[in-house]
């Protein structure tokens, strides 16, 4: 029966790839093999043992440990996972655009008051938040300050 086992090898340099790749291709029932350099990963595919293959790596002076034995994935659930990955990736990108955007807008609307005091006069964030325009606050009881002075 056809199986795929992952196993956690150090494949980090080209070097070390192809002695792994040479050890276990050398192994009777081995139909594919890939290595996931990012995650120090390889997967064979095939009716080999999964015993016999981290016996040989050993044997080679490599560590292998099983990560996972099981059915092989079908290329249309790779395209899947792919895709899903994809999408999220879409997702996140566009997040970080948006989040990236409202910062910069925030940014530039500081809206400095140029008035000592918020009384009487205010600043408004009409819309979203991002335009500001000043507006004139006055109660009903507000008066205007008398001059200190007056000239007759």
């Amino acid at each position: 029966m056809v199986h795929k086992t992952v196993l956690r090898v150090d494949v980090s340099c080209d070097k070390c790839k192809q002695e792994v790749f040479a050890i276990v291709s050398k192994i009777e029932g081995v139909n594919k093999i890939e290595a996931d350099t990012e995650k120090g990963t390889i997967a064979v595919i095939g009716n080999a043992d999964p015993f016999a293959i981290i016996k040989r790596l050993r044997k080679a002076g490599k560590s292998a440990y099983y990560i996972t034995v099981g059915p092989p994935v079908s290329p249309e659930e790779e395209k899947k996972k792919k895709e899903e990955e994809e999408k999220k990736k879409k997702q996140k990108e566009e997040e970080e655009k948006k989040k990236k955007e409202e910062e910069e807008r925030k940014k530039k609307c500081p809206c400095p008051n140029p008035y000592p005091y918020p009384y009487p006069y205010s600043y408004s964030y009409p819309g979203d938040g991002y335009v500001c325009k000043p507006f004139a606050m006055m109660t009903s009881d507000y008066q205007d300050p008398t001059p200190p002075c007056t000239i007759m």
